[in-house]
């Protein structure tokens, strides 16, 4: 039998290799350094300054178990069988103010134009945790629209298959028939007054009476609900099983809306609650062997995405071994340099095919297409075959009866005493529970596949303000690091279940959150300790110098080529440093505080949802790249203390320099460089504070609160110094 996919390593592994050599033995060369140079006189001084230095060197060495065998995979879509197996895709949304339905809306019907299979084996359940009227809505507008929508992308096979996404391109008419034109013109009007229904109820926050009486579904909120307090809400917007038709007169796909009972006192466990509710209600009512999950804010940017994951569920060779793939997560609308590194163009265009060599990546958490079996607990054996056949026992049954089976399902009693979230599902107790789920999955012997189609998959709308970027990686971080001191700890669940570098991979991403602590000591002690007349590292003159130098030259000069390589700019490399600068001294440190206050049992890790909405004033600055500060929020007060402190000391040592000439600059040369360093790269910081008049410049506040820690900082740590 013909392969379906295949699979390369990437070339020029050699100059890489030998690189890896030349800078593990300046690790080790530095070690040496420090240990054969330990200073007595500040003996803590150098103790803390050498666990950075580990710490620094521990991080390079996990981080290039993805770079040792970055491996790609192609796909043979033309390939693949006719008659394809069931999927179902889930969609979740869980606030209508932070993700508007619009938004829900047109990443709906960009799924729902998926090009598949001619017997139409796709069925669609959008989870709304929010429990919104306006969400339902729109998910009711986007099903009539559908049946326009989606037999237009068939006959012109048009991408994206996202409408609002499709009609906002140049030339998305130009060089069409007459007739395709006119096509065109009449689904665009349909969808801008499909946009302004959606709208209109936004702006007055309730449906018109006239649509309400369009679908029994709307009489659910003819009595307020309460987003934290109300019984289950399924309706099946879309009946499967050719029942309901497009203006084509060809089957639809199945859509069904859920909004799971919420209660006070009732643990609902977030994303991972909601979509473990949607397993069980698919389950129920098209039992597909394959589930996609997507976010709402990644809308389908490629419609033959499922067919591509097929090439590996279908293959007669690894299908049995494979328990999710994984599509890149990737952005639309993000600035030609990346302001704020939210691209996250280096984890899934250079990490993650990294991973490929060592069973897999991790499951990203949305463009994963997962097998059923695998997410409901089933261990691999190498004499698993993939099941096919299974079908819901739903022959004989109403649609309404369905509906009443599945509002059990989804009460939020009913996990109560199961194995949902432990043993099966998506599993509980960690705030990135993709990547928990995907770790356990992975310890249960299914490997994963990390694949990116030339044309990507998914594209999602990033934050796209300093204060959202910043919370986004705080809950990132602290997930990560609830893996790695829970019971899946790589280093000790691993052992024996994953590979050397799967576990180095995990590791990496784990421990993100304590890259806060050697950052933190680098950007506060060196300039404390050159401001009192200590140095911490060698004088220029001294031949050690060459070793400090040309590990921060070589790490910084790989980082920057790999990025070009990867299409990127040197001001998106310049972006994405100092970002990592500002969250590990905020995002990262705060996750770190939240662990301790968790596990002291004073406070739990919450989820907090980004939002997808943005004013048109800050859009503009965000476009010219302006970094946003408007709200008055604690993420920024690290940074701006660290800026602020480098910048007093790096002042006060030039000016010494100038004084005192090149012995002052022999003796603190590489501090001075570090505090030069955190000071150019925090501008963006000094501009917000004490140049900028927009309403984006940092708040007052930050910078009062900002200036008085540093001088604490200069006043109370200098005599320990």
């Amino acid at each position: 039998m013909t392969s379906l996919f295949t699979t390369r390593q990437a070339a020029g592994r050699l100059l890489y290799k030998l690189y890896f050599a030349v800078f593990i033995a300046g690790i080790f060369s530095l070690f040496y350094y420090r240990v054969t140079h330990i200073q007595g006189d500040h003996f803590f001084l150098w103790f803390l300054v050498t666990l950075a230095e580990f710490w620094f060197g521990a991080t390079w060495i996990f981080q290039q178990s993805f770079r040792w065998a970055p491996t790609f995979h192609t796909t043979y879509t033309d390939r693949l069988p006719a008659d394809l197996p069931p999927i179902d895709v889930m969609l979740c949304t869980a606030d209508p103010d932070r993700e508007p339905p619009a938004l829900v809306a047109n990443t709906l019907l960009s799924l729902m134009a998926y090009e598949y299979d001619v017997n139409n084996k796709v069925a669609y359940y959008l989870s709304d945790d929010g429990g919104s009227e306006l969400t339902f809505h729109a998910a009711y507008q986007a099903s009539v629209f559908a049946k326009d929508w989606l037999p237009f992308c068939r006959k012109y096979n048009v991408e994206p298959r996202a409408p609002q996404q499709y009609f906002s391109l140049e030339n998305s008419v130009r060089g069409g028939s007459q007739g395709f034109q006119q096509h065109f013109h009449l689904i665009k009007t349909k969808f801008e007054e499909m946009q302004e229904r959606i709208a209109k109820a936004g702006r007055s926050r309730k449906v018109a009476e006239e649509i309400r009486k369009q679908h029994k579904g709307f009489q659910e909120w003819d009595s307020t609900v309460n987003p934290l307090d109300h019984r289950s809400i399924i309706e099946v917007l879309v009946r499967g099983d050719g029942i309901d038709l497009d203006s084509e007169g060809k089957p639809m796909p199945m859509l069904v809306y859920v909004s799971r009972e919420k209660r006070p006192g009732h643990p609902h466990h977030y994303k991972a609650g909601a979509l473990n509710a949607l397993n069980r209600v698919s389950g129920l009512m098209s039992n597909a062997p394959f589930i996609l999950n997507v976010d709402c804010d990644m809308h389908s940017n490629n419609s033959q995405a499922l067919r591509h994951a097929m090439c590996f569920f279908l293959d007669h060779k690894e299908s049995h071994r494979i328990g999710y793939v994984q599509f890149p997560q990737s952005f639309g609308g993000i600035t030609p340099n990346d302001l704020y590194g939210n691209g996250v163009k280096r984890i899934f265009e250079v990490e993650f095919f990294g991973t490929n060599a060592y069973n897999g990546p991790m499951y990203a958490g949305t463009g994963s297409v997962l097998r059923r079996e695998a997410l409901n607990g089933r261990k691999f054996t190498s004499d698993i075959r993939p099941r096919f056949e299974e079908k819901p026992a739903r022959e004989n049954e109403s649609w309404s009866d369905l509906e009443e089976k599945a509002r059990v399902l989804t009460s939020c009693t009913y996990e109560k005493g199961k194995t949902w979230g432990k043993e099966m599902g998506l599993r509980y107790g960690c705030a990135v529970e993709d990547v928990f789920t995907g770790m356990v999955l992975h310890s249960s012997g299914w490997q994963s596949v990390f694949f990116s189609p030339e044309r990507k998959a998914y594209l999602g709308f990033p934050p796209v303000n300093t204060n959202d970027t910043l919370i986004q990686h705080k809950r990132w971080s602290t997930g990560l690091l609830e893996i790695f001191l829970s019971d899946y700890c790589p280093w000790t669940h691993g052992v024996g279940r994953l590979k050397l570098g799967q576990i180095m991979c995990y590791s990496f991403y784990t421990l993100w959150a304590l890259w806060c602590l050697p950052m933190l000591c680098y950007a506060l002690l060196p300039p404390l300790a050159m401001v009192n007349g200590v140095p911490i590292f060698p004088k220029a003159s001294d031949p050690w110098f060459k070793l400090f130098a040309l590990l921060g030259l070589a790490s910084h000069a790989f980082s920057l080529l790999e990025l070009l390589v990867a299409q990127g700019t040197v001001k998106m490399w310049w972006n994405e440093t100092r970002m990592w600068m500002m969250k590990g001294s905020s995002s990262y440190l705060v996750s770190v505080i939240v662990i301790i206050l968790k596990s002291l049992g004073i406070s739990e890790a919450g989820f907090e949802i980004t939002s997808k909405v943005i004013d048109d004033e800050a859009l503009k600055r965000y476009r010219e790249e302006v970094m946003e500060f408007a709200v008055p929020s604690p993420m920024f007060i690290p940074p701006t203390t660290l800026a602020l402190l480098n910048l007093y000391c790096f002042i006060k040592a030039a000016t010494m320099v100038m004084i005192k000439g090149w012995a002052a600059f022999d003796q603190m040369a590489l501090q001075i460089i570090i505090s030069g360093y955190i000071s150019l790269i925090s501008m963006p910081l000094y501009e917000a504070m004490f140049l900028r008049k927009d309403k984006g410049r940092m708040p007052t506040c930050i910078t009062v609160y900002s200036s008085l820690l540093a001088l604490a900082l200069l006043y109370v740590l200098s005599p320990f110094v």
